[in-house]
């Protein structure tokens, strides 16, 4: 019985595991440990399920007072396999911690390139004011401190430059972030500290 009850203790952090984080991270090994036992202390099993991440995104949200938009069922599913990195269908504190370290200590462009590789498993196509608010949600969740009131202009920008942007027709999100991803311009556009709005007048005509 005493063991059935010690099976279900998450172990330790290696030494290995130790160095590698910390090398990883620049931080020092007494920091991971620390963090590590908050992660224990919040999720005993020593991982986070998909259930749990719904929860800790959603005290995340409320405690940003976002709650205008949710996210789509299918792409948060996404986010935690994009996540989930070993695919065992569960976040470890390694995986875990990756994503609370991009949220707190990563640039711009790392979390903007983060949220480009979650891509959807069923290819499903959005609008283009529900890939604007897909975004805002995403830009507010990551901590991107990008204004995102000009975002529709610039999703805008990058739609016509790609020949996306038809009313009548939806837009498959993941081609939107496979060609932003591998058009630097577009990309920029997205983290640009000011629209120029010369070039928005510019992409009207030229396309």
């Amino acid at each position: 019985l005493r063991n059935i009850f010690r099976s279900h203790r998450p172990s330790q952090l290696t030494l290995s595991q130790l160095k590698q984080l910390s090398n990883q991270f620049n931080l020092s090994a007494e920091e991971i440990q620390r963090w590590y036992q908050r992660f224990i202390l919040c999720y005993p099993y020593g991982y986070v399920s998909i259930q749990e991440f719904l929860a800790y995104l959603k005290q995340l949200n409320i405690d940003r007072e976002n709650q205008q938009y949710q996210l789509p069922k299918s792409l948060i599913k996404q986010l935690f396999y994009t996540l989930d990195l070993n695919k065992d269908r569960k976040l470890n504190f390694e995986e875990f911690f990756q994503f609370n370290f991009l949220i707190n200590q990563g640039t711009d462009q790392d979390k903007l390139k983060f949220i480009l590789t979650i891509h959807d498993r069923h290819s499903i196509y959005y609008t283009r004011q529900e890939i604007v608010d897909i975004l805002k949600t995403l830009f507010d969740l990551l901590n991107i401190s990008k204004q995102t009131n000009e975002l529709s202009e610039r999703i805008n920008m990058i739609l016509t430059s790609s020949k996306m942007n038809h009313n009548t027709t939806k837009i498959c999100w993941n081609t939107f972030c496979t060609y932003v991803l591998n058009q630097s311009s577009s990309f920029q556009i997205l983290l640009s500290n000011q629209l120029d709005t010369e070039n928005v007048d510019k992409f009207k005509f030229l396309f």
